[in-house]
């Protein structure tokens, strides 16, 4: 479901294609700032999840369960408030996969960053060339599917 975020990504700078060497030639070369939060519910999970004995929650991505795209490591960004700690070295870095965000009949192709350490456990932060709000007319408590793409392809 569509909701609000926490207004922080708006502050986040995300590198992007033509200031970091790892990035593929489709990740765009300047991103709308701001993400598009859906949330998603214990059961939108993949099964992948539980197979492997990991919560039913979007944090378990930050268990490496399933292949990004690429990373982008946590000096990468501007304004990164996630720091390296010993307990967890790679807290402020990210993962990111490419999706497609369906809602209202509309098929969109868009890019999912989760970082490590985000206290955000159950919501999927969306990133695109294009204010997804905005250009699409979400509003929140719309229904909508994220599906991730694997990237082991990709590595």
């Amino acid at each position: 479901m569509i909701q609000d975020g926490i207004r922080k990504y708006v502050d986040l700078y995300v590198p992007g294609r033509d200031e970091i060497a790892q990035t593929p030639e489709d990740w765009p070369s300047v991103l709308c700032k701001g993400s598009l939060n859906v949330g998603v519910r214990p059961d939108g999970n993949p099964p992948l999840f539980s197979a492997r004995g990991l919560p039913n929650q979007v944090s378990s991505l930050d268990e490496d369960c399933f292949p990004c795209c690429f990373k982008i490591e946590q000096h990468q960004f501007r304004n990164n408030r996630l720091s390296p700690t010993d307990a967890e070295p790679k807290r402020g870095a990210a993962q990111v996969w490419r999706a497609s965000l369906e809602a209202d009949g509309q098929q969109i192709a868009c890019w999912v960053l989760r970082r490590y350490g985000s206290t955000l456990t159950t919501v999927l932060e969306l990133l695109s060339e294009h204010h997804l709000r905005n250009t699409y007319g979400f509003i929140n408590g719309q229904l909508a599917t994220v599906k991730l793409q694997s990237g082991a392809s990709d590595v």
